[in-house]
């Protein structure tokens, strides 16, 4: 069908036309950011046998996951502890020199402040020194091939560009014939113009947002199920009160990197997940712009 007889349709037909192509564009959009990402054509990794807990951490959920891991590691050694109102703050225990590693010294300096959770989050100073600290771990999760490739960001970019670029301008064009035949009612085509074009960004956000490659999602699921019941006696561990009930004992932290504090639910250290996910809700989600070895910074 020619351009011009489609933009001379009467409205309703004209609708009708407009939804199908945002349904093809927003096809083809979802078509080309996955197949940006081919990372899956080959297998994962081998599960090791003490994974790293910030490299997983940091693959699950970028910088936010790493900040959630190691506050829980600085709380569990007992140089960090949750406050009221949500607030990390420090106690009374020194480290001793060596004990701790430059990205535990990072979080532990920034608690000096007795930040809200959320406030760590959106902490743009410590998201830099702790991507800093993590760019030779993020170089060998790229070169792994476990995070998205930089390509996943071009095609997202172009998708974006030309999708907005076809809605718009079939839009706008149908609006300057409907205005030069007389007064009519565009105020729909207007509304669902710019829905779509919402819809689009959100589609190529969804698709984007997390920090694994299709490769990465294969190696921790196969980490989830390796570790199953690994988690499953933890959390056993820790579901009387007392003393012997501190989560894993410091052994197996690399399980908070892997499954977030969500597993500490209905245990004695519930207010980690309760406060985290106050503070994640509030503002401190990885954007999902982050992709590829070079920007996995979010927020």
């Amino acid at each position: 069908m020619h351009l011009l007889s489609i933009l001379d349709l009467p409205g309703p037909a004209f609708l009708n036309v407009f939804g199908l192509v945002v349904i093809l564009v927003l096809a083809a959009a979802w078509l080309v950011i996955r197949l940006a990402d081919r990372t899956d054509r080959q297998p994962p990794p081998p599960v090791p046998q003490n994974p790293d807990a910030m490299e997983v951490a940091y693959l699950q959920g970028g910088v936010n996951q790493v900040i959630r891991t190691l506050v829980y590691d600085l709380a569990q050694r007992g140089f960090v502890a949750l406050a009221k109102g949500d607030r990390v703050v420090p106690t009374d225990k020194e480290p001793q020199s060596g004990e701790l590693n430059a990205l535990e010294q990072i979080v532990l300096q920034s608690a000096q402040a007795k930040p809200k959770a959320r406030e760590l989050f959106e902490n743009r100073v410590l998201r830099k020194q702790l991507l800093d600290e993590l760019a030779p771990l993020r170089a060998k999760l790229a070169t792994e091939k476990l995070i998205k490739p930089e390509a996943v960001k071009i095609w997202r970019t172009r998708a974006q560009i030309v999708g907005t670029l076809i809605i718009a301008g079939l839009a706008l064009a149908k609006l300057y014939v409907s205005w030069n035949g007389g007064p009519a009612n565009v105020s729909y085509l207007i509304f669902l113009a710019i829905a779509s074009i919402a819809a689009l960004f959100a589609l190529a956000y969804v698709l984007t947002r997390s920090h694994a490659s299709r490769r990465g999602h294969a190696y921790l699921d196969a980490l989830r199920l390796a570790y199953a019941d690994r988690l499953k006696e933890a959390v056993r561990h820790i579901g009387s009160p007392g003393p012997e009930a501190r989560a894993f004992h410091g052994a197996s932290l690399f399980l908070i990197g892997l499954y977030g504090f969500s597993v500490l639910k209905d245990t004695t250290e519930a207010m980690f997940a309760e406060s985290f996910k106050r503070g994640s809700a509030s503002g401190g989600g990885d954007c999902g712009t982050s992709c590829g070895g070079s920007c996995g910074d979010g927020g």
